[in-house]
């Protein structure tokens, strides 16, 4: 993969090594260099050096003292933590912005929501279904529940991609978003809350299903 040298590079690098590891390109339990980061993204050492830094501190990659770097094993508990973590957050900004359907922000955020449903729909893509998320969490205008989103949505999104591939949820995803944002659009705070809440806990039972299958 080559990337494009028009923004930061260090951003670029950590979103290409992030791809990787999110489509297993870059294999779990396999040692990786700096350098076999640099000459596969045709980049310097130093903005791979940094995203790699980032990557440790969210909890994806290990590194091994004089060797390199390896991709984490997230556990069952890790993804039970960021499920309940992002459906705690989430709901509550879902029951907020149906409290608040009548102003024009939301009936804008609402309408970019949906568009951002229709074209997840027709192709299902990890852009346009995370938009959906963030744009409910950031109508909140809450700092703290933006950040906190923001550092659980990188390791939601290894999980997201064998979730995706294995348990054909498009279809279900597609419905459980539109009737999260079907009941903010009517101002029903309670079923909003009530239809995320469920989305949250049907994701974290098909992660269970795709990640860590039980052994008969």
């Amino acid at each position: 993969m080559v990337i494009k040298k028009s923004a930061s590079l260090k951003e670029q690098a950590y979103k290409a090594i992030l791809d990787a590891i999110v489509t297993k390109q870059v294999q779990r339990g396999q040692i990786y260099s700096e350098q076999w980061f640099a000459d596969s993204f045709q980049i310097s050492r130093t903005p791979v050096r940094e995203a790699l830094l980032q990557l440790r501190t969210e909890g994806l990659i290990e590194v091994r003292p004089n060797r390199g770097v390896v991709v984490r094993d997230l556990t069952e508990e890790d993804a039970r933590n960021l499920m309940q973590m992002r459906s705690a957050i989430e709901s509550y900004c879902a029951a907020y912005m149906a409290e608040h359907f009548r102003e024009p922000e939301a009936k804008a955020s609402i309408e970019r929501i949906r568009a951002s449903l229709e074209r997840c729909h027709e192709n299902f893509n990890q852009t346009d279904e995370m938009f959906i998320h963030e744009e409910i969490i950031r109508f909140s205008h809450n700092p703290l529940f933006i950040q906190q989103f923001d550092n659980l949505r990188t390791k939601i999104e290894v999980f997201w991609w064998d979730v995706i591939q294995t348990n054909n949820r498009r279809e279900d995803v597609y419905r459980e978003h539109k009737y999260i944002i079907d009941s903010i659009a009517v101002g029903d705070p309670y079923e909003a809350r009530r239809a995320s809440m469920t989305h949250s806990r049907v994701t974290l039972e098909k992660i269970h299903e795709g990640c860590f299958p039980k052994k008969n």
